[in-house]
């Protein structure tokens, strides 16, 4: 590990974000869902060797893409194998998750493989009252602990209603339960998720910069790719994966999703933006609705009173005409565009 105070950089002082951020033990939540985990475990050897964080912990969602998790909503505690659950899913290499007759490995398993050690995670069928119990059960481990509540691509800034936008419920979930706590919102990989095109999330980001938002900006240096290899290609995320395109070299414009969204990958892929929840959460109407919900079904009623769609109805309406398991395969462009049609007949 190589602190930042190793860098003969002459003007740099210590600010008390980079004290907080070296001194406690910091929480790193892959807010979006199950891929960001991946990047919030690669995210945790940036701040130790950058800022010289003493501990970090990848922290899970538990609601995987349809690619990996063909039914609605995220991983019931119920259907998780070989974990232990309390408030938070203690995830072991062995753990899995059963579905109906589909068994699969959720994307934090992987990652308790390569740390060889537990990884914790929350499954937001809670709300985000579950979320918050599930740190504050980490801090009660940890001690002293920030909580950075990391998303790749920066739906988290959307404001509910954009043309673009497909998944804002887990993103809105996990910053509620952050701003409880004072927490951080990361932005990693601006536009990587194919939903918020990186020039509007930029652009949110200036407008946390106005309301005195900003934090920092750190990014991946080029020997973090070695901490995507090795898991990269073992798990199917493919926001997640955009980082470490960018460290090949691999730039220019992807299609994921099956072709349903494009993602561009440039230098800008490479930077994590680190906001104030608080002014974050002035954007993000959805979460400033949901702060005390106590289920998933609470924060969904929350989103169809603002009349935001969400990742749920998705996978609801997907279940509905393609059926669920491995052998549902939905178009996606036609599920979303049924979404759009029965939004615009209740609004």
């Amino acid at each position: 590990m190589f602190a930042l105070e190793s860098f003969d950089l002459g003007v740099y002082t210590v600010g008390s974000w980079v004290d907080r951020l070296r001194e406690s033990t910091v929480i790193v939540m892959g807010a979006g869902g199950g891929g960001d985990v991946v990047t919030a475990y690669t995210f945790c050897k940036v701040l130790e060797d950058v800022v010289g964080t003493r501990v970090c912990v990848p922290l899970g969602v538990l609601w995987e893409r349809w690619v990996t998790d063909p039914y609605p909503g995220p991983v019931p505690k119920g259907s998780i194998k070989n974990a232990e659950l309390r408030e938070c899913v203690w995830v072991n290499e062995r753990t899995y998750v059963t579905r109906g007759k589909h068994s699969f490995k959720p994307h934090v398993t992987y990652v308790a493989e390569v740390l060889g050690r537990e990884v914790p995670a929350t499954t937001l069928e809670h709300g985000v009252e579950g979320a918050y119990k599930c740190f504050k059960e980490l801090e009660d481990l940890y001690g002293e602990a920030l909580l950075l509540d990391l998303d790749v691509g920066g739906d988290i800034l959307a404001e509910g209603w954009e043309e673009n936008l497909w998944s804002p419920l887990a993103d809105s979930i996990t910053l509620a339960a952050t701003a409880r706590v004072n927490g951080l919102v990361g932005v990693a990989a601006p536009g990587a998720d194919g939903e918020l095109p990186q020039s509007l999330v930029m652009q949110r980001i200036s407008d946390v910069l106005s309301m005195d938002g900003y934090v920092g900006v750190l990014g991946f240096w080029e020997h973090h790719r070695a901490f995507y290899e090795g898991l990269i290609d073992r798990v199917k995320t493919e926001a997640s994966r955009t980082p470490y395109l960018a460290l090949k070299g691999e730039v220019g414009v992807k299609g994921i999703r099956g072709g349903s969204r494009v993602v561009e990958v440039n230098a800008t892929t490479l930077t994590v933006f680190l906001l104030r929840s608080e002014q974050v959460l002035r954007i993000n109407k959805l979460a400033q609705r949901i702060g005390h919900t106590r289920s998933l079904a609470e924060a969904w009623i929350e989103a169809r009173k603002l009349g935001i769609p969400t990742e749920l109805d998705l996978e609801v309406i997907a279940s509905k005409k393609y059926g669920v398991g491995p052998e549902a395969s939905p178009d996606w462009n036609r599920v979303r565009s049924v979404l759009k049609n029965q939004h615009l007949k209740t609004s």
